[in-house]
């Protein structure tokens, strides 16, 4: 343990002790220019000898990013670009190509937009600034289980991981408070194999070209959660062709973009296909085969430059057969989800844009299992879901020179039918000596439908140079639930003041409100009426700060208060097993109210030479409010820090990273009065133990290789590169002794081991 701190702090260190930003260019070496620009999306090429370590800029350039740059400063030496891949070069001799002359202005860099709101990160190719975590290359480079995308929003202060989900808590709140958003569509169940922790997403990593991450205060235009938003937009290749192959151990992958009728259209297909169930077969342990696969179509066309309209389509399947206990349990299920969505942008002559989207979203799901205990327990699941989802969006944008509105409205139409079904009979001594046995027999049938709509209007203002604000009202309604709620009004807003051209201040406070989705009704543990809304009040102090050194921190506050809060359901010891319904730990949490609150820090080093990293700390408390006691959440975590460590040359990159945070609570049971004769079981208040700490060490390494036609990426990947056994769940057994003792036994389980990966990627 003493040297795992001790290396901790040896990265903190080298990432803090890293040199300061300079400024001017002149005097500093070629090859390190060239490694700071992968933050820009770009990969050069090249060796020591057509590039020496010695080569220096001797004269300054004009140009200041991209490849401008890199053409400008290996110009002076004789050197050129040839382009073998997109946003990939290798430095060649020059054959006498023009450069940009000295006399020709560089490129006008475009003004950065005032954000006002708290809480908002970006991961997007670009310059870095206050408000972007990371680059799509470095994200593109970081490790992350299963390429999934959603695994660098979980470096992200504020958010919650197992190592093994790829969605969590955000700031406290349940997963299901968090909206996941793709090319202005809301996607309803995103993740594949959602009924077995959700592994991945259905957000390929090849095919997003950058993400908005909102841990709170969003504005206006996004509703119906109230936790966090993930904005998500796919990539548009500016080759007239490009494609991609790729393959690692999870999964085959593929992607082309076409441009046609002069660059007037645009077709981008990309499609996606597990490899885990074939290597299930390979594998010693019986645990079952899991297969997924996604597929997504996007045609765009500009009729003229002010109308642009676009058809696209997301797909995905899953299937899978699991077993534990060897085989006493078995869960088997098949998921199929199709998105499809119409786009038309329209820009008018004063300023104003207009957007309208229509969608429609089909999702069907199917479960069965069985529990299969002989003198124990018998159980069996038949869980079948459709839903059907049409909408129509209308978005607008108007800049009067005082004020920019934002304003829209959305109506949706639903169907949905569930059909579930579970028996389960316990024989009298299970899960403890004494207890009572028991038979259960559930079967409901509803068939919910109705409309959704909401309406919204923001605002955003800069009263000067100092002052900034931004507001907004949300209305929504639902009539599918068959409540009586009426309308859920959300008021917001929030206020930017610049204290320095390097310090700014944000605060924000809003009302957010979440109510029931169609496809959420909770029937497998015998709900099938909807819930009356939720509603969250977010409180967020912030302060961004750039040091001239290169490194930028942010520090931020919050206070989440939660009221009229749902019902929910857990199982108090095993997150892990096959049909939750079926198991004895299954509780019913009904809070009067909740409360999470927290002090968030990110400090990221900007790329200097081959170096870049961020470093973040978060203290947070998330507790339910249940009969005058506070009781913390499942997912409460003290403190989280994240460390990581970017390394770029040439064609290198290598990412080291640290995750760690508190252990999650837990419940725990024991047992008393032995000594006296009469033993029993007592079950300890709620969440009042801790698992112990969480943490991983991941790495991932890719070397870019040149070929006769396009690039090749090739990575490797450890994660949780110590096997540390990050404790997940608890099982426990009881059994009575012939003196009539009990004999008391406490296992405990472990997410993930030491999981290796290794891939190529083709680009051409």
């Amino acid at each position: 343990m003493k040297q795992r701190r001790l290396v901790g702090w040896l990265l903190i260190g080298t990432l803090l002790a890293a040199p300061s930003w300079a400024q001017e260019l002149r005097g500093r070496r070629v090859s390190e220019v060239l490694d700071e620009l992968r933050s820009a999306g770009l990969t050069f090429i090249y060796n020591t000898q057509i590039v020496p370590n010695d080569l220096r800029i001797e004269t300054e350039p004009h140009a200041r990013t991209g490849v401008e740059l890199a053409r400008e400063i290996l110009a002076a030496r004789g050197l050129a670009l040839s382009q073998v891949a997109p946003n990939v070069f290798a430095v060649v001799a020059s054959s006498g190509q023009h450069d940009r002359g000295a006399d020709e202005p560089a490129p006008e860099v475009p003004v950065e937009e005032v954000v006002v709101q708290t809480s908002r990160y970006r991961l997007a190719t670009g310059d870095l600034a206050t408000h972007t975590f990371l680059t799509q290359e470095q994200v593109k480079n970081m490790p992350r289980l299963a390429d999934e995308t959603l695994r660098a929003v979980q470096r992200l202060p504020g958010t919650t991981t197992n190592g093994f989900s790829s969605i969590g808590s955000v700031r406290g709140g349940e997963p299901n408070e968090t909206a996941i958003v793709l090319n202005g569509l809301r996607l309803y169940e995103p993740f594949h194999l959602k009924n077995f922790l959700s592994p991945v997403s259905l957000l390929d990593s090849r095919l997003i070209e950058r993400i908005e991450f909102y841990s709170g205060g969003f504005p206006v235009v996004y509703g119906d959660r109230m936790s966090a938003i993930i904005d998500a937009a796919t990539v548009h290749p500016a080759d007239p062709r490009y494609f991609e192959l790729g393959l690692n151990l999870f999964h085959a992958s593929a992607l082309a973009s076409l441009q046609f009728d002069d660059g007037r259209g645009h077709a981008l297909v990309s499609g996606r296909r597990s490899n885990v169930g074939d290597l299930a077969y390979l594998s010693e342990n019986d645990f079952g085969e899991p297969q997924y696969s996604d597929g997504f179509a996007r045609v765009d066309y500009s009729f003229s430059p002010q109308t642009r309209a676009a058809l696209e389509t997301l797909i995905s399947s899953d299937s899978i057969v699991a077993r534990q206990s060897e085989g006493e349990q078995r869960a088997r299920a098949q998921y199929r989800n199709i998105y499809a969505w119409a786009t038309l942008d329209h820009d008018w002559n004063n300023g104003a844009t207009t957007r309208v989207i229509a969608s429609f979203t089909d999702l069907d799901n199917r479960r069965e299992g069985d529990v299969n205990e002989p003198g124990v327990r018998t159980a069996h699941v038949l869980d079948e879901r459709l839903f059907h989802v049409i909408g129509l969006r209308i978005e607008n944008s108007l800049d009067t020179g005082v004020l920019e509105h934002r304003f829209g409205a959305e109506v949706k139409r639903l169907w949905g039918d569930y059909d579930y079904s579970s028996v389960v009979h316990v024989e009298p001594g299970f899960p403890f000596p004494g207890s009572p046995g028991f038979d259960t027999a559930r079967t409901t049938q509803p068939s919910p439908q109705g409309y959704e709509s909401s309406g919204y209007w923001d605002i955003r203002a800069e009263f000067n140079e100092r002052w900034a604000m931004q507001g907004g009202v949300r209305i929504d309604t639902q009539t599918y639930d068959g409540s009586d709620d009426g309308e859920q009004w959300s008021p917001r807003i929030g206020v930017l003041y610049t204290l320095s051209p390097q310090t700014q201040v944000r605060a924000s406070v809003g009302r957010f409100v979440q109510f029931q989705g169609i496809n959420e009704l909770q029937v497998e543990d015998g709900v099938d009426t909807f819930y009356p809304a939720q509603h969250a009040n977010h409180w967020i102090l912030g302060v961004d700060h750039a040091f001239a050194a290169g490194l930028d921190l942010r520090v931020e506050a919050f206070l989440k208060d939660y009221r009229h809060i749902s019902p929910r359901f857990e199982n108090l010891f095993d997150p892990l097993v096959l049909l939750p319904e079926a198991e004895f730990d299954r509780v019913r949490i009904a809070p009067d109210r909740a409360r999470a609150s927290g002090l968030e820090m990110m400090l990221q080093l900007r790329p200097h030479g081959s170096w870049s990293g961020w470093l973040s700390y978060s203290w947070s408390r998330a507790e339910d409010r249940e009969r005058g006691s506070d009781v913390p959440r499942s997912w409460d975590q003290r403190h989280a820090v994240n460390l990581g460590i970017v390394w770029t040359k040439g064609p290198w990159s290598a990412t080291l990273s640290d995750s760690f945070h508190t252990g999650w609570p837990t419940t725990v049971l024991e047992v008393t009065g032995a000594d006296a004769g009469n033993p029993q079981i007592v079950l300890s208040r709620r969440n009042r133990a801790r698992l112990s700490d969480y943490n991983t060490l991941d790495f991932r390494l890719t070397r870019t290789f040149a070929l006769p036609r396009g690039a090749l990426d090739v990575f490797v990947e450890v994660n949780n590169a110590t096997s540390r056994a990050n404790e997940c769940c608890i099982k426990y057994e009881v059994t009575r002794n012939p003196d009539g003792s009990l004999l008391y036994s406490r296992e405990v389980d472990s997410w993930l081991p030491l999981v290796p990966s290794a891939g190529v990627l083709w680009r051409y």
